[in-house]
């Protein structure tokens, strides 16, 4: 097979994504596809074309029918970012099965909870990566039969079970069987839940959001069209692969323009910078703590002066025109998309063009998207502001998931009269353009990571030396913001700070832990008609005034 002349896809509505790998196998043949450093797996690069890609994926397709993966059924995948994340995303949608990213941080309490609550029926994931037991943390999961859907357990790279499948021997299966008996059957559908992504919400634990092939693929493709993508071209993504900006988003927009998927792993800036250069990628996707990183490694070996590439690129630490300015001379970034979005909506329901001036670049929104209805409207009437008012951005089209899984009541509360009630607050100007201004919700922004700040309390909650507790947004100058406790001792009971960071270590993802512990004898609660509420933007200024007294 010949590398393929056609240019990027085009029009992909109704496609599933089993369509989709198919038609670039074939449309894009021997050009690249995936190029992977991947630690885990051995030195040097990994390499696919897209003939190989689909090939894998219907290989992956077959192994995982004959482990009697059945279409509907949900399968969690716990990776960190290899190409196997990727295989095994188009093998398992184009089975018609319901592909389930977990973050591979999370710990045992967090990933029973995501297992059981989609009713995952097999998982593939690492028996350990980075110095973390992930083998120790299912094992916990699975203990006490609290599973008992879970009947199938696959690794990648190392064993995360003792009844564990390996993927490389699958693989050889499947492709033998491949040869044999032929591409496997699709029975996937544009209307059926695709991926179901869990995001942290205002629950003690994650939400699931369940995307259509319609409400995922379309969307993304347009994407590389918005970035001008080609076939041929090298784009190094930076994000992770569990969060749909970086599994779906950025892996769809990229393949659908048949350019070719660079990544690592896990982001390390020096080899990134390498791979930036010697893989000649002329787009970048990343966040501002991974681009300010980059530039600095850059910096380090500079070549001299840096081509012109183009980027998409969010401020989690809020706006900085300082680093949006020096990605030109840093990157050669001088035309990049900042765009807004969140996994309910799919990322970049607003973006900018690569043209635009500056001034409209560097905030976060700008157009609305092909197809998409964008408010911003009062929270408490749901009346539409003016132009340059305030309100919260409510959405509602086909980028737009219909409802969390199995969550009525959270549903219920998101959805007014078919809008999506976001929580973030927009502004519309006077010229048309309409971005995203700050958050109605508490969440924290971690470094890119959605927190909750109920589920850090409900697990501290659980510690027999806390009556009870407030977690708010402290300032971090890397991650932007990070969380703090405050917490209120039962009587005749005592705790250190360090301790309690420690046991919170143990039991959720990093990013969640608290960075500091303060001990108050009260929460700020304010009684109302309807109870006693905690009040946020006490804790707040709490957070300011303790990290005031400590500079």
């Amino acid at each position: 097979m010949t590398v393929a002349t056609n240019g990027p896809l085009a029009d992909v509505d109704r496609w599933t994504l089993g369509r989709f790998v198919d038609e670039i196998g074939a449309r894009f043949g021997d050009g690249g596809a995936m190029v992977a450093s991947d630690r885990q797996h051995g030195p040097g690069l990994r390499r696919w074309t897209y003939a190989e890609l689909a090939r894998d994926a219907c290989a992956l397709q077959w192994a995982l029918m004959r482990q009697g993966v059945r279409p509907g059924d949900r399968v969690g995948v716990m990776l960190s970012s290899f190409p196997e994340w990727v295989l095994y995303l188009f093998a398992v949608t184009r089975l018609g099965a319901v592909f389930v990213p977990i973050n591979p941080r999370f710990r045992s309490r967090e990933l029973r909870h995501v297992l059981g609550h989609s009713g995952a029926r097999a998982l593939i994931a690492m028996g350990s990566y980075l110095g973390h037991d992930h083998a120790g943390q299912i094992a916990e999961a699975r203990a006490d039969a609290a599973l008992p859907a879970l009947e199938t357990v696959i690794g990648v790279h190392t064993a995360p079970a003792a009844d564990a499948q390996d993927t490389a021997a699958l693989l050889d299966t499947g492709r033998r069987y491949l040869d044999e008996h032929g591409v496997p059957p699709r029975a996937d559908d544009a209307d059926a839940v695709a991926v179901l992504f869990y995001t942290s919400g205002t629950t003690s634990f994650p939400k699931g959001v369940p995307l259509t092939h319609a409400n995922l693929l379309p969307h993304s493709v347009r994407g590389g069209r918005w970035l001008e993508l080609q076939p041929g071209e090298s784009v190094l993504t930076l994000y992770p692969f569990f969060g749909i900006s970086g599994g779906a988003n950025k892996v769809l927009s990229t393949l659908g323009a048949g350019a070719r998927l660079v990544f690592q792993d896990s982001y390390r800036p020096d080899e990134a910078a390498e791979l930036l250069r010697a893989q000649r990628c002329t787009v970048i996707h990343g966040v501002d703590v991974q681009i300010r990183e980059l530039m600095a490694a850059c910096r380090r070996d500079p070549p001299g002066e840096e081509p012109e590439r183009r980027a998409t690129i969010a401020f989690t630490a809020g706006l900085d025109e300082a680093l949006a300015r020096e990605m030109g001379p840093g990157l050669g970034l001088h035309r990049f998309i900042h765009a807004y979005g969140m996994t309910e909506t799919n990322p970049m329901i607003l973006y900018n063009r690569l043209d635009d001036a500056f001034e409209v670049s560097v905030k976060a929104g700008g157009r609305v998207a092909e197809g998409v209805e964008v408010r911003v409207v009062d929270p408490e009437s749901g009346l539409d502001r003016s132009a340059g008012q305030e309100g919260e951005i409510v959405v509602r089209g086909p980028t737009v998931m219909r409802g969390y899984y199995n969550d009525p009541e959270s549903t219920a509360a998101a959805f007014r009269d078919g809008w999506f009630h976001t929580g973030d607050l927009g502004v519309r100007t006077a010229d048309g353009f309409l971005f995203y201004v700050g958050r109605l919700k508490d969440m924290l922004k971690v470094g890119g990571f959605n927190v909750a700040p109920q589920e850090v309390e409900g697990l501290l909650r659980t510690h027999e030396a806390i009556a009870d507790v407030a977690v708010a947004a402290g300032s971090d100058p890397r991650l932007g913001e990070v969380p703090v406790a405050f917490v209120k001792l039962r009587p005749g009971m005592s705790a250190d700070a360090d301790g309690l960071i420690a046991w919170s270590r143990a039991r959720i993802a990093n990013f969640k832990v608290p960075r500091a512990i303060y001990f108050v004898d009260e929460l700020p609660y304010h009684t109302a008609a309807n109870g006693s509420k905690l009040q946020r933007h006490v804790l707040r200024e709490w957070a300011r005034q303790r990290e005031a007294s400590t500079l």
